[in-house]
């Protein structure tokens, strides 16, 4: 059983009130570095949320998969355009396994 820390109460507004994290300007430059870094390999975020960085990056042609301990937050990023080919897995850091290989993490 996980935890839910980023329930329901706090994915419903997340996007809004972190409006400013999301702005092009910020996650552009993020996204060519991480997009450079993955090459041809595959990436593995971290409290992958509602996808911020993990959807531009896959538009970029990276694989992504992420990790995030909300179900509520990954919600919000599969109900998104670009996300169905995002994997998702939920779980925490600290002992959650995913079976594949990534170039960026």
């Amino acid at each position: 059983m996980t935890e839910d820390h980023f329930g329901e109460e706090v994915a419903a507004r997340y996007d809004e009130a972190s409006a400013a994290m999301f702005a092009p300007e910020v996650v552009e430059p993020v996204v060519d570095v991480l997009a450079d870094l993955a090459g041809d390999g595959a990436a593995l975020e971290f409290g992958i949320g509602t996808g911020r960085i993990a959807i531009p990056l896959a538009a970029r042609g990276v694989r992504v998969h992420g990790i995030d301990l909300s179900e509520a937050m990954l919600a919000r990023l599969r109900a998104k355009p670009g996300a169905a080919n995002i994997g998702v897995t939920v779980g925490d850091f600290a002992t959650t396994r995913v079976d594949a290989t990534f170039l960026l993490a």
